[in-house]
């Protein structure tokens, strides 16, 4: 687990410099072997063909001989007039002059001319590179064999090659690593800004009150920060569509329950102070009545808040639409044969109808619909069950032959507590506020008419299809 994302960040990179950085130093040693040689061997090379280029013809005058023996002896000391702003590169310049020396012997190998500080170097009959060891040092030299028979050679020490070589490398390597300890620090401010946005919306999330939901501000937030902010509100999005549903269940229950509970404590006082038997019983019959509603609005409520919308009902999955209205139909068969109304299922499909939904959402809104449709039939009906598959939705259909409603109140039923003005069917008015909620998070539309015969109420709920969507079976 990482304890600090700076330190972890920080630790990574700098993993990633050192690793970039040695290659670039075993790169820069490569190269640097590869170049600095061959440029040493061509200054050797060009020196030679240049010593060649002014050999004269009378070399063998004495005359010009001691002249050339006198010029090479001193001109070390020919640039010491020169005018340079740095007396250090002065010296400098003066201790690599002895870094390449040179010899000139004739044809007869006597030595014609020579740098100060030229080694003794044997006798070579072909041109090119090869070592010699004088006065305990190594060198490296070039020889040249001119027409006319005459020998030059060029030679530069061997430890001094070398020291060229490393020194270039030392340096950069030097460099390098001295960067890299400024590239830390900046890296650790830099990483450190970065996370100052984290380390603003932890301020403002500690300073928040408990109650307060708001969305935080992403105005000023990195790109890679913003999913957390977003996923951040968005759960405090829900959690404050669930304090207000907590809210709001609290308030219609104590709204709902209010009326039932006072009804029961009068009747059961009347019961009390009665002594008629059969007058005692009818007061009882009242309390089982308002006993019943109560328990009904109770599981009512329950139901309403269970399917508000939430992760766990947006949870939906491919099921047997055709199953889930036989098994609901099912369980409320008792209560149409008390009133020996006729519970039918039909669909236009010999196979499952199949939608992408929440199982127990659904059956709750088959129950309630159904439910409502036994409640407000008369005695000796039906209510018919309809299931149509079409390629772009699927189709609930639910008719009854009860009262029916008013096209102006038929917008109304959908409202928490409504009931239409002098039904006799008890209720809590809850039913079909809980279907409009479970039809709208599977985005079904619901549409209200008059019954075929003229009579009575038609729910038809519209479930959409997607392309994926097609019959199947478990």
């Amino acid at each position: 687990m990482i304890q600090s994302l700076r330190g972890y960040l920080l630790a990574n990179l700098m993993v990633g410099v050192l690793f970039a950085t040695g290659l670039a130093v075993l790169s820069n040693l490569y190269l640097g072997y590869k170049t600095i040689r061959p440029h040493l061997d061509a200054q050797m090379v060009v020196m030679a063909f240049t010593i060649d280029t002014f050999m004269t013809q009378d070399i063998d005058n004495q005359d010009i001989l001691n002249k050339l023996h006198h010029r090479t002896a001193n001109y070390v000391h020919a640039i010491e007039g020169l005018h340079l702003d740095d007396a250090q590169y002065l010296r400098a310049l003066h201790s690599s002059l002895d870094n390449t020396q040179f010899s000139v012997f004739d044809e007869c190998n006597r030595l014609i001319a020579s740098s100060p500080k030229a080694p003794k170097v044997p006798e070579r009959d072909e041109t090119g590179f090869s070592h010699t060891h004088d006065r305990g040092k190594t060198w490296r030299f070039f020889t040249l064999h001119n027409s006319q028979g005459d020998r030059i050679v060029v030679m530069q020490p061997h430890d001094t090659r070398l020291f060229i070589e490393k020194n270039a490398n030392t340096q950069a390597i030097v460099i390098i690593f001295c960067t890299i300890a400024m590239l830390g620090i900046f890296l650790w401010v830099i990483i450190g800004r970065s996370l100052e946005s984290i380390d603003r919306t932890s301020a403002e999330l500690k300073q928040r009150a408990h109650n307060n939901l708001q969305p935080i501000a992403v105005d000023n937030v990195p790109h890679e920060i913003r999913p957390l902010i977003h996923e951040l509100n968005s759960l405090f999005s829900r959690l404050h569509d669930t304090f207000l549903r907590e809210s709001r269940f609290a308030g219609d229950a104590a709204h709902e329950m209010k009326t039932p509970l006072a009804a029961l404590k009068t009747y059961t006082q009347i019961a009390l102070n009665l002594e008629d038997i059969p007058a005692i019983h009818n007061n009882l019959e009242k309390v089982l009545q308002g006993v019943d509603r109560a328990s009904h609005t109770v599981d009512q409520l329950l139901i309403l808040s269970r399917t508000m919308p939430d992760a766990h009902t947006k949870e939906h999955h491919h099921i047997d639409f055709s199953k889930v209205i036989t098994d609901t139909l099912a369980a409320l068969t008792p209560s149409a044969l008390q009133k020996n109304i006729a519970l039918s299922f039909e669909q236009n499909s010999d196979e499952p109808i199949f939608i992408t939904g929440h199982n127990i959402s659904l059956s709750i809104l088959i129950r309630n619909l159904v439910d409502n449709a036994i409640r407000y039939s008369d005695i000796d009906t039906q209510v018919s069950v309809l299931l149509e598959q079409l390629p772009s939705t699927v189709k609930l259909i639910v008719i009854d032959q009860g009262p029916g409603i008013d096209e102006n109140q038929r917008k109304r039923i959908f409202e928490r507590f409504f009931r239409v003005l002098g039904s006799k069917a008890s209720g809590s008015g809850l039913g079909l506020n809980i279907v409009q909620q479970i039809a709208d998070l599977h985005q079904a539309t619901i549409d209200l008419s008059t019954g075929p015969s003229g009579k009575g109420l038609k729910f038809t709920i519209s479930f959409p299809l997607d392309d994926h969507k097609s019959h199947a079976s478990d």
